[in-house]
């Protein structure tokens, strides 16, 4: 028993990190999962109708900016709820008095010109809210593969660390990711940067061993198909993900160049590293081709070339790509589809360089300029729990004291660092990743630097380990610290229950008052407390409300046909006397946060007038 306990302990880790996230988004009301859990995301719609959609049509025309990985397997466990699958007549063009179908959807037609459009959000509601489904079972099984899937990876992670680093490391690492509000909130969704984030750090890994069985001369094939094959399943999670091409590539140049080569071998050496990097993302490519194929070779050649035409970023790439692109189109259906990855990423492209949306941050609302190099900084340190904060300080504290001791040592400890090829490429992966995030102002969430944490998290759990028995003061050891820490970040986590997308630690001012630091995604991301408003006005047998409401779902649905949408910003005055307003965090704090909008058409006017906070994102007003 004690010989396997470190892979017992990271069972049982996965198992805990399972539970959580799949009780804190479904609830415990499974009978009547309308009013359970937390509700469908805005992000959740098009990727969960995509997911199904793929599977029944072999097209790839809806959300495409976002590889298929995580929505084939949600689009998997959707198989079990039966659902009833929108039509898709064929209807190219539209006529100029066409409106799209409303909620309830009944008899309601989805026209291929929608489906040319990427008409992602329509279709989602038309299909998980279709009078013969259930929408929140559907949204329960693919939680529930989603939810399977990441706590597989996760122990997949701690199976693959072992193999490089010892298992207490792999342990600690593990530890300090999954047990962490913001991981298990992100674990829980059908959304794409957690399992992005895994796979990317399980590709980081596979590369390590690669690197490490080719210093050796041994070439095993097993080490380069292992490389290949995850660098592909990462590269299909996220379009992101392509930043671990030059990072490994990076990482691993100056590991082969530094450490293992004598120097009279190294331009021979550096040139057959070359080569083989390139087998191995050219394999990897292979893999996402034939992937892909199964998406795409259903889709009208012309309309996919339409697409890449209006994707193509001709200002930084030679108009000569296109024309490859578009000739890969129309030769079968492999190239077809690696034609369509490079759309996607093409999409994404776009969107990080001209980023349309409003973002509160710090008691400011910021515009297409962004929230400023400050964004993800605040957020990693009011996010993430101090505990991980407290271990990362610590052991780059010590590490520091023991580079710098002795005058010539600093040299050897780094030659070591280097010499462990994964903590390596960690950084340099993180570092690279966080190059690419800041120049870019697209700011609505801390997940979009999922994979730094992640980083971050296994090269703390790395340290510690290093100096797990490293006096701190009297008897006093690392590994007593940490006894300490982890505990007071189990029990944290357990107190935070079910609320783990809305959890800021302490130092800024907790769950209840963490959205006064940033909404969006950390916080309120469309929709989550829907169900439990629902719950909330049928408890008090309320009739009408009026809501405005950041959520993408027919609100109708859960809290009944009188409620109406409302905003105070454009009515400029107030419902009814005695009526009920209901307003999500993030429309509430870019109201009243706002430069914009005069004092008496902002929510403070309502301050007095609150009656219920109904979870942890929507205010309850009553007119007075």
């Amino acid at each position: 028993m004690l010989k396997h306990k470190y892979k017992i302990s990271a069972f049982v880790i996965c198992l805990v990190f399972f539970f959580l996230a799949l009780f804190s988004s479904a609830g415990f009301s499974w009978k009547n999962l309308k009013y359970s859990g937390n509700g469908i995301l805005a992000d959740e719609i098009p990727h969960i109708a995509s997911g199904y959609y793929y599977l029944k049509t072999n097209r790839y025309f809806l959300n495409p900016e976002h590889p298929p990985l995580v929505k084939d397997i949600a689009g998997l466990g959707e198989l079990a709820a039966r659902p009833v699958f929108p039509e898709i007549t064929n209807q190219e063009n539209l006529p100029p008095d066409y409106h799209r179908a409303e909620f309830p959807f009944r008899n309601a037609t989805f026209p291929k010109a929608l489906e040319w459009q990427n008409n992602q959000d329509h279709f989602g509601t038309m299909y998980l809210f279709n009078p013969q489904n259930d929408p929140d079972k559907i949204a329960f099984w693919a939680r529930l593969t989603v939810i399977l899937a990441n706590t597989f990876l996760l122990f997949v992670l701690f199976w693959l660390l072992k193999k490089i680093w010892s298992e207490r490391a792999a342990l600690l690492g593990l530890f300090f990711f999954a047990v962490s509000q913001f991981s298990i909130a992100h674990g829980s969704f059908v959304v794409i940067d957690f399992m992005s984030a895994v796979l990317s750090v399980i590709a980081v890994v596979c590369f390590a061993l690669y690197l490490k069985n080719y210093a050796t001369y041994e070439k095993k094939s097993r080490y380069f198909w292992l490389a290949s094959v995850t660098l592909a399943l990462a590269l299909l999670s996220k379009f992101s993900s392509v930043v671990l091409v030059p990072a490994l590539f990076l990482g691993g140049l100056v590991f082969i160049s530094t450490v293992q080569i004598p120097d009279r071998k190294k331009i021979g050496s550096i040139l057959k590293y070359f080569f083989a990097f390139s087998a191995i993302v050219l394999t990897a490519l292979v893999f996402i081709s034939v992937f892909y194929a199964f998406h795409v070779y259903k889709m009208e050649d012309s309309v996919l070339v339409q697409k890449i035409n209006d994707n193509y970023p001709e200002e930084q790439l030679p108009a000569v790509g296109h024309k490859i692109l578009e000739l890969m189109v129309y030769s079968n259906p492999l190239l077809k589809g690696l034609a369509e990855y490079a759309n996607g990423v093409f999409m994404v492209m776009s969107r990080v360089v001209v980023s349309a949306q409003n973002t509160y941050f710090l008691g400011h609302v910021y515009g297409n300029e962004g929230a400023g190099g400050w964004y993800f900084p605040v957020l990693y340190l009011a996010k993430l729990p101090p505990g991980l904060h407290f271990f990362s300080l610590l052991a780059l504290l010590i590490l520091l004291a023991g580079l710098f001791s002795k005058k010539d040592r600093w040299k050897d400890r780094f030659s070591d660092f280097i010499a462990n090829p994964l903590a390596f490429l960690l950084f340099v992966f993180a570092f690279c990743y966080m190059i690419v995030t800041f120049s870019s102002t697209f700011q609505i969430g801390l997940r979009h630097i999922m994979p730094v944490i992640l980083c971050a998290a296994l090269l703390t759990g790395k340290g510690a380990n290093s100096f797990w028995e490293q006096g701190i003061w009297k008897k006093i050891r690392l590994k007593h610290l940490f006894l300490v820490v982890s505990v007071l970040m189990a029990i944290s986590v357990f107190c935070s229950f079910p609320y783990y997308l809305e959890y800021y630690n302490v130092f800024a001012g907790g769950t209840d008052n963490g959205y006064k630091v940033a909404t969006d995604s950390n916080y309120d991301w469309g929709g989550s407390d829907v169900r439990r408003l629902g719950e909330w006005l049928r408890e008090r047998n309320i009739k009408g409300v009026y809501t405005q409401i950041f959520a993408d779902v027919p609100l109708k649905y859960y809290l009944g046909d009188d409620q109406k949408f409302f905003n105070l910003q454009d009515e400029g005055k107030l419902p009814p006397e005695g009526t009920f307003v209901a307003v999500s965090i993030f429309e509430y704090m870019n109201n009243i946060a706002s430069d914009n909008i005069p004092p008496e058409h902002k929510y403070t006017i309502l301050k007095d007038d609150l009656v219920a906070r109904v979870g942890k994102t929507i205010l309850v007003f009553r007119v007075p």
